[in-house]
């Protein structure tokens, strides 16, 4: 779209990208990588409130800066209609309700040291294009579909030997892999290792 295709979008996709790019929203998440922009004042970390500070301090726990309390790397917006949760730690699980936790008056939203760009309250008549637009415009079709260079090679061609457990239940046995020098076994539950 921003190529000069106007079929790129929907009209309604449009209509969200006109209200998104306009609106607080677009400050973190610019164009074209709808992430913060590289030097963009108070960087790519904010807090939105998500979690407590006193549950997680994090950029805090890097920097030692009070003032980088709570905050939390802002993520792209490309390809966001695919992903099943929203947030950093995946809280929120509609786009939505990722969009309205911006919102004024927001009862679940923690205040301690909150980035001053909040609230952000888009008009209520224009929220299902801008949902349409983060959910579908936003998609590449190759990473929807798996095509290159989004295909998800596997290792081996996906086709590894099965290991299996003899009757005795402490054999283990696999055929031998081409190139394969040794084998690390560990015993145990998961949760020891």
């Amino acid at each position: 779209f921003i190529a000069g295709n106007p079929n790129a979008m929907t009209p309604g996709q449009q209509a969200g990208w006109n209200t998104f790019r306009n609106s607080p929203c677009s400050v973190c998440h610019a164009p074209p990588t709808f992430a913060v922009p590289p030097g963009a004042p108070g960087g790519p970390f904010r807090n939105i409130g998500i979690r407590p500070p006193s549950e997680d301090l994090g950029r805090q726990i890097v920097t030692g800066n009070p003032g980088d309390r709570g905050r939390f790397k802002v993520p792209s917006l490309r390809n966001v209609g695919m992903k099943p949760t929203h947030m950093h730690n995946g809280r929120i699980t509609t786009i939505n309700d990722a969009v309205l936790w911006y919102a004024t008056n927001n009862p679940a939203r923690f205040t301690d040291n909150l980035d001053p760009i909040l609230p952000v309250n888009l008009p209520p008549q224009a929220l299902p294009a801008v949902i349409d637009f983060l959910s579908n415009a936003l998609t590449d079709p190759r990473v929807a579909g798996e095509t290159f260079p989004f295909d998800r090679p596997t290792l081996h061609g996906g086709n590894l030997p099965a290991i299996s457990l003899s009757s005795d239940h402490e054999t283990l046995s696999w055929p031998s892999l081409t190139g394969v020098a040794r084998y690390n076994v560990y015993r145990g539950t998961l949760a020891e290792l």
